[in-house]
């Protein structure tokens, strides 16, 4: 009854084998990372591919198979063989995409889609309905069951090794197993059916409805057409899951970097200069890292902004933000500390890089106003590690008002424990 092999139907069959295993390797590698509603999308979907591409590799390895007779299959063995291959990839794939995974819940899913396999295939041979019963080669049966397992649990193996890759790699890697993995599948095929040998002049039940025409290249090029589509599909929505998790991580960033900007002047805010001080003090060598502090605030601040809308006055303070800008030297640091308060964190305060800086910030009362009104100035400075050596200390310090005269001049401040605010008291 059997001759020799048909080997275009024999290509086709192994070209579909390789098609479900890259499926089953796409779509299981990316479960365990899934939440629960994409991880059950790509459950049913890698169950689906995974188990229609076994399938259809089967019966367009049996095609390959001629004999004397036309083949024919029973439809409702045929889909019961279908479902099969089905869920047992879907419970194969359920068990291996889980976050954690011991050896016996690895063995119990390599058994399961082996199971799968098996029934599948003998079921699908089966589904003929030959008039005489079959007779079976023990050793080619222990063989193609063998094959099975070994070949669900290399399947299984690659698809959890994959599971932590990612980029053009993981896809070359992906293709290389699904070669491997096809080869294995068609070897179990193909053993299986030197397993089961029908009786010389068996035909097929003269009742199947399913004619085995449709069962070899047609079936082969929907099947291979279906699984190119769905990996076009799936590459495409993981593309688009890509491109959202980036722009995620952008805007969280964006969110990040606004809680440590002044919106109104694009300066850097309180947080901002708290942390950069914390930075600072928190270095090894920070004693070798002085630096000072000038505290600089608009003491008419509400008689300013008095009878100012919020958009007058956010120009305003926009426009002396500037001007402060302009004031400082390059390396300078300045942050708005409150609404009418800025600070300016100079680095190696000492350096006479810093002198026009100091000179032009004691005449900020001539330098920084407004047109409608005079801007009255308050200031103040600390040095690190002469007045302080904790930002709290020295914060405090550099806002103690002092005569503008005195900024700039560092050589006799030191550290002072009475030094407070007015109306506040020492604290230890």
């Amino acid at each position: 009854m059997m001759s020799e092999y048909d080997l275009p139907l024999v290509a086709a069959s192994f070209l579909v084998a390789v098609l479900a295993a890259y499926a089953a390797l796409f779509f299981g590698a990316r479960m365990t990372n899934a939440k629960d509603g994409e991880r059950r999308k790509w459950l049913a979907a890698g169950a689906v591919l995974m188990g229609t591409g076994v399938w259809t590799m089967h019966f367009v390895g049996m095609r390959a198979m001629p004999m004397d007779v036309a083949m024919t299959f029973d439809v409702l063995m045929t889909a019961v063989s279908w479902l099969a291959a089905v869920v047992a990839s879907g419970i194969a794939l359920h068990i291996i995409g889980r976050e954690r995974l011991g050896a016996p819940l690895f063995a119990g899913a390599t058994l399961f889609m082996a199971g799968g396999i098996v029934v599948m295939h003998y079921l699908g041979m089966y589904a003929m309905r030959m008039s005489a019963p079959p007779t079976f080669n023990i050793g080619f049966l222990a063989v193609s069951i063998v094959i099975a397992v070994v070949a669900s649990g290399v399947a299984l193996a690659l698809c959890r090794k994959l599971q932590g890759m990612d980029g053009a790699g993981s896809l070359a890697i992906q293709f290389v197993a699904a070669l491997v993995m096809a080869a294995a599948i068609c070897g179990m095929h193909y053993t299986g059916m030197m397993a089961m040998v029908f009786p010389e002049g068996a035909v097929p039940a003269a009742d199947n409805g399913l004619r085995g025409d449709w069962m070899g290249i047609p079936l082969a090029v929907f099947c291979a057409a279906l699984l190119g589509v769905a990996l076009v599909v799936t590459v495409l929505d993981v593309k688009h899951q890509r491109d959202v998790a980036v722009r995620k991580a952008e805007e969280d960033q964006r969110v990040a970097e606004l809680a440590f900007v002044d919106t109104v002047t694009g300066l850097p805010n309180r947080s901002a200069l708290e942390e950069r001080l914390l930075d600072i003090l928190a270095r090894d060598n920070a004693g070798g890292n002085p630096f000072a502090l000038i505290y600089l605030d608009i003491a008419n601040f509400r008689e300013l902004s008095s009878g100012m809308g919020e958009e007058s006055l956010n120009t305003v303070v926009k426009e002396i933000s500037a001007a402060l800008l302009d004031q400082m030297s390059d390396p300078v640091y300045l942050a708005r500390y409150s609404a009418s308060a800025f600070f300016a964190l100079v680095p190696d305060h000492k350096d006479s890089q810093h002198a026009f800086m100091y000179k032009r910030l004691r005449q900020i009362n001539e330098r920084i106003g407004t047109p409608a009104m005079p801007v009255t100035w308050r200031v103040g400075q600390s040095a690190y590690p002469a007045t302080g050596n904790s930002t709290r200390k020295l914060v405090r310090a550099a806002m103690v008002p002092r005569d503008p005269e005195e900024i700039g001049q560092f050589s006799n401040m030191v550290t002072d424990p009475e030094l407070v605010l007015p109306g506040h008291k020492l604290q230890s």
